[in-house]
């Protein structure tokens, strides 16, 4: 089969002529020169191998092949009047999907209420939010499942990138039975003998490294191992032990009896990162959503020289 060269002026010009029923009709309808329209459909006709019109000095009409043809033509210029649409609704941010992985406390939290924001603004963009366990965000990101992931520093192989989004502060968290409970604040030589609720090893580990680094030869020693924050939020409203929790968790210190206190000598923050695809470009959407987290910040604070911890 020989290749075609066929443009989509071609097809406009042929439509035009079909439609104004003349060459200078459809000169004026595409806004070119008479003979510009002509070449057009000369080189249209050319490609199919095809006369379209008959042309005489009073009239031109079409062929029974240009009729045959011009449903098709008309078709094609119609999905591309709709590509072109529907790509400025996309830019115009009227139309299209945003997929976001967060760690599951962060998701219901902060993340949920900049996405509320978002999807008010624009409501006809389709939100899609994975909650995750921390250690899973880059992965729901690598897998393509998602665009952007949100979560704290976790190492990301060469085909997932990463840029700092905020700090946030670690707390205590524990019972209101606790004696902690009514202090302005708590200092890591006083917790010592505490028994912790642990929801990440990773982020356990890194709290204690970073405390050496303090002179605190300090360990968590475990009293129970869960899954979620949220799980061990519960445990701690119980008087089952004490843990560490980011500063965004608060919101839900009432729910599970508990109280957040903050850390001193030293103080703990973890840095939070926007995770995605080396190489990918992200979508309007996904690019106005990444905009408005830095902008909102989380009430977090700027990246500086402190203590940090990755959970």
């Amino acid at each position: 089969m020989n290749r075609m060269n066929i443009s989509l002026r071609q097809m406009r010009a042929f439509a035009a002529v079909t439609q104004s029923g003349s060459f200078t009709g459809a000169a004026r309808q595409l806004n070119l020169t008479q003979s510009a329209v002509s070449m057009l459909v000369q080189q249209l006709e050319q490609e199919l191998h095809l006369q379209l019109f008959d042309r005489s000095r009073t009239a031109i009409t079409l062929t029974e092949a240009g009729k045959n043809l011009l449903p098709l033509a008309q078709r094609i210029l119609e999905d591309l009047r709709q590509v072109v649409e529907g790509a400025s609704e996309i830019r115009a941010l009227r139309r299209g999907f945003l997929r976001v992985a967060a760690s599951q406390m962060m998701a219901c939290t902060w993340v949920a209420s900049v996405l509320t924001e978002f999807g008010q603004q624009h409501p006809g963009i389709n939100l899609r939010l994975v909650d995750a366990v921390a250690d899973d965000v880059v992965d729901t990101v690598r897998h393509g499942a998602v665009e952007l992931g949100i979560g704290p520093e976790r190492v990301t192989g060469d085909d997932v990138t990463r840029s700092f989004l905020m700090n946030v502060p670690i707390h205590l968290v524990c019972a209101q039975s606790h004696p902690a409970h009514g202090r302005a604040s708590m200092a890591w030589k006083d917790l010592s003998d505490e028994r912790w609720i642990v929801y990440s090893k990773e982020f356990s580990r890194h709290v204690e490294r970073v405390l050496h680094t303090h002179g605190h030869d300090f360990s968590l020693n475990t009293a129970s191992d869960v899954g979620y924050l949220t799980t061990a939020m519960a445990l701690a409203g119980h008087g089952m032990g004490v843990l560490l929790a980011p500063e965004y968790a608060r919101g839900f210190a009432d729910n599970f009896g508990v109280r957040f206190v903050p850390l001193r000598a030293p103080a703990i923050q973890r840095e939070y990162f926007v995770y995605q695809r080396k190489g990918q470009s992200l979508s309007p959407a996904a690019a106005t959503f990444l905009a408005m987290l830095r902008a909102r910040g989380g009430g977090a604070t700027p990246r500086r020289r402190s203590s940090k911890a990755a959970a």
